[in-house]
């Protein structure tokens, strides 16, 4: 597929958080038996092209990129897949976010944890979850955020930080044997009102409706809502 227009970035720092929290994301960093530096790779349904093309024009800065398209069938969705060279940097960051396969948060990249870096891990691995009891269609709403590849410890650091740098208080909550962070109510729309404008159109169903700021074409189905 064709390439994209790269966003210009020449904070090392803020490169260095952007695609740190990719790859705590959807993205993902591997290192090939026949190379010794790792290559940042992302799999996402197509719908969610915006967001690919954004971290695609993120990733440009250090290194060229690919974006190649992938039709499923049967009822499967079109896939998408972003992918780097090997390079260095990735091979750092591999060291810091990685523990052999296991896929956690680098501690220090979450001193520069802000609405932005927020936004993509939402965008990545959250949920608005709506009570589907309440009349009002912004009332009874829950924010999460599903990372439940990450033990309870690194979830504990997370939802330290998120109070430390946002003032935002999460509980840790469990799902069999997975855990994940769960929004207090009374910080939801707050939530909303900073992480809204770094939200990508695609994604935009993911945020309480009078704070969207595109309109999005997404409804909030059954993957989304369901009964508290």
């Amino acid at each position: 597929m064709e390439s994209v227009e790269t966003m210009k970035i020449t904070d090392k720092k803020e490169l260095t958080k952007l695609v740190s929290y990719m790859v705590m994301g959807d993205g993902g960093l591997y290192i090939n038996h026949d190379c010794k530096n790792a290559k940042f790779i992302m799999n996402m349904v197509a719908k969610n092209e915006d967001y690919v093309r954004y971290c695609q024009s993120v990733l440009s800065n250090l290194t060229s990129t690919k974006v190649y398209y992938s039709t499923k069938e049967g009822n499967r969705q079109d896939q998408l897949r972003l992918e780097t060279k090997t390079l260095p940097f990735f091979t750092k960051l591999h060291e810091r976010i990685y523990t052999y396969k296991y896929k956690g948060i680098d501690p220090h990249i979450l001193k520069l944890l802000d609405w932005e870096s927020l936004a993509i891990l939402y965008m990545s691995d959250g949920s608005m979850v709506k009570d589907t009891r309440t009349i009002s269609p912004d009332s009874g709403i829950q924010v999460t955020l599903n990372m439940k590849r990450l033990s309870y410890g690194d979830l504990f650091i997370l939802k330290k930080a998120l109070k430390d740098k946002l003032n935002l208080e999460w509980n840790i909550n469990r799902q069999n044997q997975y855990y994940y962070l769960r929004l207090r109510s009374k910080d939801v729309d707050i939530f909303m009102e900073h992480v809204s404008k770094h939200v990508t159109n695609s994604f935009q169903y993911k945020i309480k409706s009078n704070f969207r700021v595109v309109n999005s074409t997404d409804k909030v189905d059954g993957e989304i809502v369901r009964s508290a």
